[in-house]
C-alpha cells in the first residue's frame, strides 16, 4: 500500500516485497537509502550493521550475505534509532516478533509507520484535532503502533522547527 505524504508518496516494502535473494552489505546499504530516504531516516553504514550484529540486534550474515530477515531488522532499526535507545529497540522487536511472528510484526510495523507519518502530516495541516491512530491498540500491537507514532511525531517536529527557523533567517 502506498500513502500520500504532503506532495510525496511513501511506501515501505512489505515482507513479500523484500529481496528474496541474499544481498551483500553494500547492496543492503543502497536498498536502505532508496527505501528510507523519503522518511528522512539517516543512512545506515557498514559500521552500524556490524554493530547491530555484535549487539545481537540482527543475526550474523551468512557467508557475508544478508537475507530478507536481516533487511527487515535493519529497516526497523533504522526507523527507530533516532527515537529509542538500541536496547529498547531490541526488547520491542523481541516482544513483537515473539507475539506476532516476524513477518506479521514487520508488515504491521511498516504499515503503522506509513499511517503515523500520514496522520501526523495531516494533523499539522488541520486546525481541528483528529485521532492519531487507526484501529484498536491492544497488548499485541501497542509497542509497534506507538513506536511508529513516536517516529512520525519526532520527524514532523524536527521538520517544523527547521522550516520555522529558516523562515526567521529571511
Amino acid at each position: 500500500m502506498t500513502k500520500e505524504i504532503g506532495n510525496q508518496t511513501i511506501h515501505l516494502p512489505r515482507w513479500e516485497e523484500l529481496p528474496e535473494l541474499d544481498l551483500y552489505m553494500d547492496q543492503v546499504i543502497q536498498l536502505s537509502v532508496m527505501v528510507l530516504s523519503s522518511l528522512g531516516v539517516k543512512p545506515i553504514t557498514s559500521s552500524m550493521i556490524n554493530n547491530y550484529v555484535k549487539l545481537k540486534l540482527i543475526p550474523a550474515p551468512i557467508k557475508k550475505k544478508y537475507t530478507r530477515v536481516h533487511v527487515a531488522f535493519i529497516f526497523s532499526i533504522a526507523i527507530l534509532k533516532d527515537v529509542f535507545e538500541i536496547i529498547q529497540i531490541r526488547e520491542g522487536i523481541l516482544f513483537e516478533t515473539k507475539t506476532l511472528g516476524l513477518k506479521q510484526a514487520y508488515n504491521d510495523f511498516v504499515t503503522e509507520v506509513e499511517n503515523a507519518v500520514r496522520m501526523i502530516e495531516i494533523q499539522g495541516q488541520k486546525s481541528k484535532p483528529m485521532p492519531l491512530l487507526e484501529g484498536d491498540i491492544n497488548s499485541e500491537n501497542c509497542i509497534l503502533k506507538l513506536a511508529a507514532l513516536a517516529f512520525a511525531s519526532q520527524k514532523y517536529v524536527k521538520n517544523r522547527i527547521q522550516i520555522e527557523s529558516e523562515g526567521e533567517k529571511i
